[in-house]
């Protein structure tokens, strides 16, 4: 299966005119794609949706004039580019494991050399050290597009991808482009604080909408968006969503319940932000068995056929801005990554980038087209997330084997996390000793707080960090419980069940278990 679509891709590029040269130059992912344009239907237009900052929003002129045909020797005074002589780096080199990549010759060297020089012809350092284009070098802008497509493959025609300085950045822009100051967005009722803390900066107002085992609830979401009142002011139009992996839940929406959510979103004209940071690595199901033999890392295909089935691939009509990063499988201080929706919401990003971060580093695109594109290539970049799953499925059986042999399941539930890097443990409030559940609603909530802060503070004191649940709520007007976020991800292998003997102990103090 992916070698049939990796022999069309590698007809495409030997069909394709040469990537454009020099600093800056005009890219798209038009360029890029397998399938040939007017294959599929066209996205919906949003011009009704886009904010007023978003709609006063004008291309760059600078940047104009870079799409503009070049002359064979255009010599520029036009842009305030450095002179790359100037530039006092000569050569950038890195090595990385080379066995995740495809080595064309059968070589059998255990690490690849990548470097990259002033004046070579595939991607010169003396421009990834200059100003970029805003969607991104086409070196990089290539790859990704052709992996979107392989991934993923939007069933509507007119797709494309913008490279990006990190998801932190691209949620920030994606919001000026959605949202005027005092607008509604609705949120999972637990969610990652810094997108929380990015819209609230933005004056805008967080709705809450539950989430179980399987994430988000379907039946919450239509539910408020039926029921909503008009006199709080425009119902909510963006949904903020991570499907898989959630972050802090650990929950991954199955494809009947993202099926139900997208219907949902049709009906009510509702634009999905879909941040899916953890999609790749896949842990496997929650049917763990310490006793069972590890399981061997997946093959490529293999890996492909386990991935739940994004809303991008599911989407229509070209309302959702799909988010990925660099961050979770690569590095995260490359702050690197890209969005993928349909091109008019493509050319609003582009023109928020312009004005904002204005590009992706040079340098950070040069390292990712390096490894992914020369280095390993598609197959090998699944290979080496393969093998990652592989690495973190096994930090979360150390982590998960150590909750059932010291946290105490009579106080504490946690889920088995299938994808991602999370475990979402929930504490039994109503179990404590010092419990009185006819507290008034204020009290309740305060004596809920003081659990979640004694068990913090005495984990902390015992040599472990664990986040709070309440860090992560999307609305302080929802039933209080307390909840604690671990991931197996950061801690040295050989510490994770120490920290959970650390955890379980502050546990057993605050209940007055030792």
């Amino acid at each position: 299966m992916l070698q049939a679509k990796l022999i069309k891709l590698e007809e495409k590029r030997a069909n394709s005119d040469p990537l454009p040269p020099g600093c800056a130059p005009y890219t798209t992912s038009n360029h890029f794609k397998i399938q040939p344009s007017g294959s599929k239907p066209k996205a919906k237009r949003w011009d009704d949706r886009f904010s007023i900052e978003a709609l006063n929003q004008i291309p760059s002129p600078l940047r104009m004039a870079a799409r503009a045909p070049g002359m064979p020797r255009l010599i520029t005074l036009g842009t305030a580019r450095p002179a790359p002589q100037y530039f006092p780096w000569e050569t950038l080199a890195t090595t990385a494991e080379w066995n995740y990549g495809v080595s064309k010759d059968n070589d059998t060297k255990k690490e690849a050399l990548m470097s990259s020089t002033r004046e070579e012809e595939g991607y010169p350092l003396n421009v990834a050290m200059n100003y970029g284009y805003s969607a991104g070098s086409p070196q990089a802008l290539r790859f990704v597009t052709e992996h979107m497509e392989l991934i993923h493959d939007p069933p509507y025609d007119d797709w494309e991808c913008c490279m990006t300085a990190g998801t932190t950045s691209a949620f920030e822009i994606a919001f000026r482009i959605f949202c005027n100051r005092g607008d509604y967005v609705l949120f999972e009722n637990h969610t990652y604080s810094g997108t929380m803390a990015t819209a609230k900066a933005q004056g805008l107002n967080v709705i809450a909408v539950d989430i179980d085992e399987f994430g988000l609830d379907p039946n919450d979401l239509e539910s408020k968006l039926r029921n909503w009142d008009e006199s709080k002011g425009t119902k909510p139009s963006l949904l903020y969503t991570i499907p898989t992996g959630q972050n802090p839940t650990g929950t991954t929406q199955n494809l009947a319940r993202r099926k139900a959510i997208y219907q949902i979103a049709e009906e009510h004209d509702l634009y999905i932000i879909e941040d899916d940071p953890y999609y790749f690595i896949q842990l496997g199901e929650n049917n763990y068995d310490a006793s069972a033999p590890k399981v061997p890392q997946a093959t490529p295909d293999a890996l492909l056929a386990r991935l739940p089935v994004s809303y991008l691939s599911l989407d229509v009509s070209g309302r959702v801005l799909r988010m990925d990063t660099t961050s979770k499988i690569l590095a995260p201080g490359l702050r690197c990554g890209w969005v993928t929706g349909s091109s008019q919401v493509i050319s609003k990003f582009i023109s928020q980038t312009e004005v904002g971060v204005l590009s992706p580093s040079g340098p950070s695109q040069l390292m990712v087209y390096k490894l992914l594109d020369e280095t390993w290539g598609h197959e090998g970049f699944i290979s080496w997330l393969s093998y990652l799953s592989s690495e973190y499925r096994d930090r979360r059986n150390i982590l998960l084997e150590a909750c059932n042999r010291h946290v105490p399941s009579d106080i504490c539930e946690w889920n088995i996390p299938t994808t991602g890097m999370f475990f979402w443990v929930k504490v039994s409030v109503p179990k404590h000793p010092d419990a009185k559940m006819d507290r008034s609603p204020e009290e309740l909530r305060l004596f809920y707080s003081e659990v979640e802060d004694n068990i913090f503070t005495t984990a902390c004191e015992n040599g472990v960090l664990v986040s709070k649940g309440s860090w992560f709520a999307a609305s302080k007007e929802q039933a209080p419980q307390v909840c604690f976020r671990m991931t197996f991800a950061a801690a040295p292998e050989n510490d994770l069940t120490e920290a959970i003997e650390r955890f379980a102990a502050a546990v057993r103090k605050e209940f007055r278990l030792v």
